[in-house]
């Protein structure tokens, strides 16, 4: 076996997107996005007769001040972890080859289930279990960073993943009532997906601010999404998606509401014999008297937008065969239309016509609780009828311990320590 740096972006590609736990995060696009940002990218592996047997993406970052580095793989390496041998010379590599690069520590992800759960989230008796992988891995020298229940870590523990080799058929009947009837629902009112240019992202960034502060979560700017676009979309990789509410089609939806209604009432009025007819009277004309308020404001908005309104928006990502769901966001406004469910139906019938296996809803929460405030987020990707999937979590190979004490200890101390003093300020 040996040891190999700098490795060519196609044959590094190649390999990434045939491993079974090869994954987007891994490919030598990633890392020149990331390197955008402050990381420097080095593409590595190992080789057995010219072959690639493993690979690593790993993203190196300067710390300040002190001559050191932080290294992240991640949901690296991609390699089978089954295989001891091979695993344990990759670490000696990797130990050695980042001590080199000043680094305090490596940390790693691996896109590896833990327990296999219903989708309830109840761990499945006799179901599969990679216990052992993690023990393997301490044995190794990493030191693992334990089981976060909610969004701790780099990367999602928790998430949801379906498998999209049945028929569009078979996949759509497997989805909830509730899912189903709520993408019925949009596709009536006048709710219609269409592909976003790298323009639209400036709308997409918008609705997204507008997620983050309804949802409470820190959102990413314009030119973060602008230099994705740039550097995933003409490969292919990457598509930016979005629901927008054709207004004709929504005042057409309520005209005929509107018509219907008239011919109820007409009836109404002849029915000398009905229980309560002026109570029902009543309630109908009430209805009408909002229809018509309804339709009158969807009138005003068509005048200010001709071309219908962008509600909501995704961005997904697709490498093998596999599909992710990257970044969504939705507007406070015509949600009662679930432009989501859509959406989301849309971008699975996408990846499985580019010819993916598994679509990854990504995060959700480990409590399932229903006072958590994320507990809406499982329930919503829950109707899709995926696998809840646990991942076995983050380590870290350490390389220096004093200054991964200090990184570890100290400074999360002195940052809360600094927050708190300028609180009382």
């Amino acid at each position: 076996m040996k040891f190999v740096t700098n490795i060519d972006k196609e044959k590094f590609n190649k390999f990434v997107e045939k491993h079974p736990k090869g994954h987007f995060l891994q490919t030598s696009e990633w890392g020149d996005f990331k390197g955008r940002y402050k990381w420097t990218v080095h593409r590595v592996g190992m080789e057995k007769d010219g072959e690639l047997i493993a690979t690593a993406l790993l993203l190196v970052r300067k710390l300040p001040v002190v001559n050191k580095t932080i290294i992240y793989s991640p949901r690296g390496f991609v390699i089978d972890f089954n295989d001891l041998k091979l695993v344990e010379k990759f670490t000696e590599f990797i130990q050695d080859y980042c001590k080199k690069l000043n680094a305090v520590f490596v940390k790693i992800d691996p896109d590896i289930l833990y327990k296999e759960r219903d989708i309830d989230g109840n761990i499945v008796k006799n179901g599969e279990d990679n216990s052992h992988i993690i023990e393997i891995l301490k044995i190794l020298g990493y030191t693992h960073k334990g089981f976060s229940l909610d969004f701790n870590g780099i990367q999602p523990r928790f998430v949801f993943r379906l498998d999209i080799t049945p028929s569009e058929e078979d996949i759509f009947k497997n989805f909830s009532s509730k899912t189903r009837y709520n993408i019925r629902l949009a596709e009536r009112k006048g709710i219609e997906i269409v592909e976003g240019t790298r323009e639209d992202l400036k709308k997409f960034t918008e609705i997204m601010k507008i997620t983050g502060e309804r949802d409470n979560f820190i959102t990413r700017p314009l030119f973060y999404f602008e230099k994705m676009y740039d550097e995933f979309v003409h490969t292919g990789h990457l598509k930016l998606f979005l629901a927008k509410y054709n207004l004709n089609k929504g005042i057409a939806v309520v005209e005929q509401k509107i018509k219907d209604l008239d011919k109820e009432l007409k009836v109404l009025i002849y029915k000398d014999n009905l229980e309560n007819r002026d109570a029902v009277l009543s309630e109908k004309i009430a209805i009408k008297e909002k229809l018509k308020n309804e339709h009158l404001q969807l009138l005003k908005e068509r005048e200010k937008h001709p071309d219908g309104i962008i509600i909501s928006g995704a961005i997904v990502s697709k490498f093998g065969d596999k599909a992710w769901y990257m970044y969504g966001a939705s507007d406070n406004i015509y949600r009662d239309l679930m432009p989501n469910y859509l959406l989301q139906w849309y971008m699975i019938k996408w990846a499985k016509q580019s010819g993916c296996k598994i679509y990854d809803f990504r995060g959700i929460s480990g409590d399932l609780n229903k006072s958590n405030p994320l507990y809406g987020l499982y329930r919503f990707k829950k109707g899709f009828n995926g696998d809840f999937t646990e991942f076995i979590g983050e380590f870290d190979l350490i390389l220096d311990k004093f200054f991964y004490y200090l990184w570890e200890v100290l400074l999360p101390k002195f940052k809360k320590a600094r927050k708190i003093l300028f609180k009382r300020k």
